[in-house]
């Protein structure tokens, strides 16, 4: 199981990382384990949170001016807090 991003999605859930640190980070980290193939190793359940993890992180925006489907901060926390509870 892949605890590291787990717990480094848990650590913005609760307000220890901002949102754009976090979706920079999330993304960059999913794809390295990714590529090295750490992510076939997980569980189907976990594989697929931290897959939706990825998805909802590669949406955030910090602009203004987002588009239309793109997240802001608060978006992001739901979506976020939503994928954890599962």
């Amino acid at each position: 199981m892949n605890l590291t991003l787990l717990r480094f999605a848990e650590s913005f859930s609760i307000g220890r990382i901002s949102a754009s640190a976090f979706a920079e980070a999330y993304v960059e980290l999913w794809r390295i384990e990714r590529g090295l193939g750490l992510l076939t190793a997980d569980e189907w359940g976990t594989s697929e949170k931290l897959s939706s993890l990825f998805v909802v992180s590669d949406l955030y925006s910090g602009d203004e001016d987002r588009l239309d489907y793109e997240l802001d901060e608060w978006a992001l926390l739901s979506e976020v807090l939503k994928i954890l509870e599962a």
